[in-house]
């Protein structure tokens, strides 16, 4: 009898995703329906071992440990005591687990706030399976809720934090080559976003991460305002300038407003310089931005054709502005040829920048 590779995968995901349904019929409830069933739905739609959510019970977390407070939430840091499932058997009909892994909580302030970006990563979960994958995005295990009552996002833990403080505390060490890879994964998740039919909605240097293994790899978190083109753009909660100057003019959010903070993360890894970061009604420094207003940079801290990329995504005409997949692509062949003698990087590579005191002037 031949064996049907195709059809035994689609026989093991089906089964693995009737296990996870089953088991979250009889031993769990988050005690909220709208909750139950995404989580229900994720399951039931998954195709990898991979694109779904989980309910883990807040009891199965140990070493709580507080990070940092967020804008909507307190973040911390937990080990999961049984981790993801990863496999399941066809006659037992049962899964095994990965066992103890290292997450990160995410606690929301208000159960709106919560809905709201867990209904949004729901999407993106089965968006990006269905496009070209998920990689270089922080993954998401699903849900819990603690002894507070607050709902809870458990999502993948990233070693080196976020990129910014990553910039300013490894100035030392870090190279254009490592640099340059992470600026590749940041428009590979972007890219995969993008294929998915989907926005971000609010990239930024505190929102991309750094993960240090045998090298640095770069993910994309935060998936607050991940969509569709937004329509009506709340930007009180985004960070300028990595808010492009159409959406000062109440224009739709578009895949190209990505593309412009992009070149604002472009232009903070080559001068390790964080630019201004002026939050709600500065009307004066929005205009300024309308009219053309971009960091100014020390010519000698990138190569031409770096520099001249950067500007191409923070363009003011957003029509004018690179795709996604075409960034990684540049990226993919700046980091392939970066040893090679007539590669534009050859007089940056033993480059150091130290973070500056000051804070970008835009010019």
């Amino acid at each position: 009898m031949s064996f049907n590779y195709d059809y035994n995968m689609k026989e093991l995901m089906r089964t693995f995703a009737k296990v996870l349904e089953n088991d979250y019929d009889q031993n769990n409830t988050s005690g909220n329906n709208l909750v139950d069933e995404i989580i229900k739905s994720s399951q039931r739609r998954s195709i990898a071992d991979n694109d779904f959510l989980e309910w883990i019970d807040f009891n199965k977390f140990d070493n709580l440990q507080y990070i940092t407070c967020g804008g909507i939430g307190n973040i911390h840091s937990a080990i999961w005591k049984d981790g993801p499932a990863r496999s399941v058997s066809l006659c037992d009909r049962l899964f095994n687990r990965e066992g103890e892994r290292v997450i990160v909580v995410k606690f929301f302030k208000t159960n709106k706030e919560f809905l709201d970006e867990f209904v949004n990563i729901f999407k993106m979960i089965e968006a990006c399976t269905r496009a070209s994958g998920s990689e270089n995005l922080v993954h998401v295990f699903g849900a819990t809720r603690n002894e507070k009552n607050q709902f809870g996002i458990v999502t993948q833990y990233i070693n080196a934090g976020n990129l910014e403080n990553y910039l300013e505390d490894n100035w030392r060490t870090i190279t254009w080559k490592e640099k340059l890879g992470i600026l590749k994964d940041i428009a590979h998740g972007l890219s995969n976003l993008h294929n998915a039919e989907l926005t971000h909605g609010d990239i930024h240097t505190r929102n991309v991460f750094v993960s240090k293994d045998v090298r640095s790899t770069g993910f994309i978190g935060d998936f607050g305002y991940c969509g569709v083109d937004e329509p009506n753009v709340r930007t009180q909660r985004r960070v300028i300038p990595f808010i492009a100057p159409e959406l000062l003019l109440g224009k739709a959010y578009t895949k190209k407003a990505d593309i412009y903070s992009f070149g604002l993360i472009m232009y903070q890894v080559a001068t390790n310089t964080r630019p201004k970061r002026y939050r709600g009604n500065n009307r004066n420094f929005e205009r300024d931005i309308l009219n053309g207003l971009r960091p100014g940079f020390d010519k000698e801290l990138m190569p031409h054709g770096y520099a001249s990329l950067m500007r191409n995504c923070w363009n003011s005409d957003r029509k004018n502005r690179p795709k996604a997949e075409n960034l990684y692509k540049k990226f993919c062949e700046w980091e392939d040829t970066f040893y090679e003698p007539d590669s534009p990087f050859r007089m940056f590579r033993f480059q150091k920048v130290e973070p500056s005191q000051n804070i970008a002037a835009f010019v």
